[in-house]
């Protein structure tokens, strides 16, 4: 029973591919229950499908294939990849956090070693070159936009009265 039930899975997965990307899929399937394997769509269209597969050169052929194994690989490189960001944002958090708990004077339940200090002065160091850059940056930005209105300096020009 669940062999047929994936089996019919299978079949319409395959299915929906074909016809959702436009191309040309088959599925040769062979069970524990039957000598022979079933095809779909049918055996005309499957040997059609598979001789133009065969037509291609073996880097077509290769171009896209995936076996488990690199697939295994693919999947790891990914996760530890996405497990690496999320412990720096972490750390980050846990910094703006113990940050943001000093400043406010409730800093004296943090148990600070000097490695944890060190990372922490050095993330303070970080945070405040931000917050300059920014700063300056919004007070240019309002300088320029003011300094750059043709009316305002009409306005603001000296007038020479004769």
């Amino acid at each position: 029973a669940t062999f047929n039930k994936r089996k019919k899975g299978l079949v319409k997965k395959i299915h929906e591919l074909s016809v959702l990307c436009g191309i040309e899929a088959c599925a040769v399937i062979y069970s524990p229950f039957n000598s022979n394997p079933e095809v779909w769509p049918s055996n005309p269209d499957v040997k059609n499908v598979v001789a133009k597969f065969e037509m291609l050169t073996k880097l077509e052929q290769e171009k896209k294939m995936v076996s488990h194994e690199s697939f295994i690989r693919q999947n790891i490189s990914k996760t530890m990849e996405n497990n690496k960001k999320k412990m720096k944002d972490n750390a980050e958090r846990t910094m703006k956090e113990a940050m943001f708990q000093l400043l406010s004077g409730k800093g004296e339940k943090l148990k600070l070693t000097d490695i944890n200090r060190e990372d922490l002065c050095k993330y303070i160091d970080q945070y405040l070159k931000e917050l300059y850059h920014h700063k300056n940056k919004s007070i240019n930005q309002s300088y320029i936009e003011y300094g750059e209105s043709s009316e305002a300096t009409s306005i603001m020009a000296p007038t020479s009265m004769t």
